[in-house]
């Protein structure tokens, strides 16, 4: 998955996009778990995962869902289960439970489930300085963007 889809909000995300980051993270979590599944299966799954990212986490982002996926899979302590529609919205929903609980924080004091939400690349520090007054050169600019 790019950089871009990762931080995009999911109800931005064009729905054919969205669907192939879902087929991505199936894949992948299918082989960390050690299970194999269809062609049509793993299709149908992604369509289906798409349609609910969009209908119900739309102001979570790809990376959001990529970390409920990850923690789901090494947190969960049935080693039977299957992964499922349901599966996938005990994660979320918990991950989102999680960023919910942490909102109000500091990113330093934040769960440090949550550190790949840190404000580094988001350009809060080159607002801050505006704020401030303080003057920075566009190379400095670039720099913090990228």
């Amino acid at each position: 998955m790019s950089n871009n889809i990762n931080i995009m909000k999911i109800k931005k995300m064009h729905i054919q996009d969205l669907t192939i980051a879902c087929n991505e993270l199936l894949f992948k979590t299918l082989v960390e778990l050690g299970q194999s599944k269809g062609e049509q299966w793993l299709l149908a799954m992604s369509h289906s995962l798409a349609n609910d990212l969009k209908k119900d986490f739309g102001d979570l982002t790809m990376e959001d869902i990529a970390h409920s996926f990850r923690n789901g899979v090494r947190n969960t302590d049935d080693v039977r289960f299957v992964l499922n529609v349901q599966t996938y919205y005990i994660w979320i929903k918990k991950h989102q439970q999680l960023i919910w609980n942490e909102s109000s924080k500091e990113p330093d004091r934040q769960d440090k489930r949550l550190q790949y939400r840190s404000r580094k690349g988001t350009g809060t520090k080159i607002i801050g300085c505006q704020l401030t007054g303080r003057k920075w050169s566009e190379e400095e600019k670039l720099k913090k963007l990228k």
